[in-house]
C-alpha cells in the first residue's frame, strides 16, 4: 500500500465501528487521527492522536484535525431512531448527516486530503427485498428521514469532490454485528440464549449481515485500492441466512439445540401490529439481501471470515471480558482466524 495513504482521520471513533476500525488500523501501521464525542479515549498508541468534538454540523472547525491527513473515513452520524417516523425528523438528521458531512468534505478538500471514504447505509436503497438482492447500481429509494439524510450526504460528498478532484468512496453496509453490539442483533442473540423453544421455525426469509471484522477489512481495502475511487459499494458476509437459520447457528455456537417450532409468519406479523412492534417484527420476518459481486470483482476482495467464525468469535470475546467473576474488563479486539 502506498505510504502516503497511511495517515487516516476517523470520525465516530468512539462508536462501535469506529473503535474497531481505529484499533485495526493502528495494528496495521497506520497513523490515526481519531475524532469522537467523549472527552477521553481508552485507546492509547504512539500513532494515535485523539480529539473530542462534541457536535458535528455546518459550523464545525476541522482545520487543526486534518493536518497531514491523506484519507478521511467518515463514520460519525445521527443514527436511526425507531421513534422517528416518516420525514418529520429530517432537519435533525440533516444538521449532522448532511451539513456536517459537507463541512468536513469542504475542509478535507482545502487540506489536500486525497480520499474521502463515507460510510452510508443500505437503507438508502431499500428496507427489504422481495425477488432480487439489492445491487450497488440500484436506484435509491429512502423510506425515512435517516436514510434520506444519508443519501443527501452521499450526493453532497460527490459534488464537493467533483469541484476539487478529491477521491470519494461510498460504502452501504447492512446490519453490522460483533462483540458487545447493541440493537437488533443483540435482541436476536438474547432470544437464542433463552432456554425455551422459539416460534420461528416457519421463517424462510433471507438477510444479509456483515460482521465487524469483515466490514473493517473492506473499509481498509477502500482506503487504498485504486479501483475504489468514485464507486459506491455494498458489503456483507456474502452468506445470507434466514432468521431461523441465524438463531440455529447462534444456538449451535452456544452448544444448544435449535429448539424452533412452526408458527405462522402471518400471526407473527399480526402480533407485531397489535403490540406496536411492527418494525421490529418486520426485521425478523422480511428479507434484505445484498449482491456484493461488484465489491468482490473491482477490489478483488472476499469476506475473510464466515458467519459462524464471526459469531463464535463474538461469543468467545464477550464471555472472556464479562464472564470473569462478573467484572467488566477493557475490550481488546481480537480477530478470529479466517477460513482458508
Amino acid at each position: 500500500m502506498p505510504n502516503e495513504n497511511r495517515r487516516v482521520l476517523v470520525t465516530g471513533a468512539t462508536g462501535f465501528v469506529g473503535r474497531h476500525l481505529c484499533l485495526h488500523l493502528l495494528s496495521q501501521g497506520y497513523h490515526v487521527t481519531a475524532i469522537g464525542r467523549k472527552e477521553t479515549y481508552d485507546i492509547s498508541h504512539e500513532n494515535l492522536v485523539y480529539f473530542c468534538v462534541d457536535h458535528i454540523d455546518a459550523n464545525t472547525n476541522w482545520h487543526e484535525f486534518l493536518y497531514d491527513v491523506s484519507v478521511v473515513v467518515h463514520l460519525a452520524a445521527r443514527v436511526h431512531h425507531l421513534q422517528d417516523k416518516g420525514m418529520s425528523a429530517l432537519p435533525l438528521y440533516q444538521e449532522i448527516n448532511v451539513k456536517g458531512t459537507q463541512q468536513l468534505a469542504k475542509a478535507a478538500v482545502k487540506a489536500g486530503v486525497k480520499r474521502f471514504v463515507y460510510i452510508s447505509t443500505i437503507k438508502v436503497i431499500a428496507e427489504k427485498t422481495i425477488d432480487m438482492p439489492l445491487r450497488a447500481e440500484d436506484q435509491p429509494r429512502p423510506q425515512d428521514a435517516y436514510s434520506l439524510s444519508k443519501l443527501q450526504a452521499e450526493q453532497i460528498l460527490q459534488e464537493e469532490s467533483k469541484r476539487s478532484g478529491m477521491e470519494w468512496v461510498i460504502i452501504r453496509p447492512p446490519l453490522v454485528y460483533g462483540a458487545f453490539v447493541k440493537g437488533n442483533f443483540r435482541r436476536l442473540l438474547r432470544l437464542a440464549k433463552l432456554p425455551l423453544p422459539l416460534p420461528l421455525g416457519a421463517l424462510r426469509n433471507r438477510r444479509s449481515l456483515v460482521s465487524i471484522n469483515n466490514l473493517i477489512s473492506f473499509i481498509e481495502c477502500c482506503i487504498h485500492h485504486p479501483n475504489a475511487h468514485r464507486e459506491v459499494f455494498l458489503v456483507s458476509d456474502n452468506q445470507d441466512l434466514s432468521t431461523s437459520g441465524l438463531i440455529k447457528l447462534m444456538r449451535r455456537c452456544l452448544g444448544k439445540r435449535s429448539g424452533l417450532f412452526y408458527f405462522p409468519t402471518g400471526l407473527l406479523k399480526l402480533f407485531g401490529f397489535l403490540t406496536g412492534k411492527r418494525g421490529e417484527v418486520a426485521r425478523v420476518v422480511e428479507s434484505l439481501q445484498l449482491n456484493i459481486e461488484k465489491s468482490m470483482r473491482l477490489l478483488s476482495w472476499r469476506p475473510p471470515f464466515t458467519v459462524e467464525e464471526s459469531i463464535q468469535a463474538l461469543l468467545t470475546e464477550e464471555e472472556h471480558y464479562t464472564g470473569q467473576n462478573g467484572k467488566n474488563m477493557k475490550l481488546i479486539v481480537s480477530l478470529p482466524t479466517p477460513s482458508l
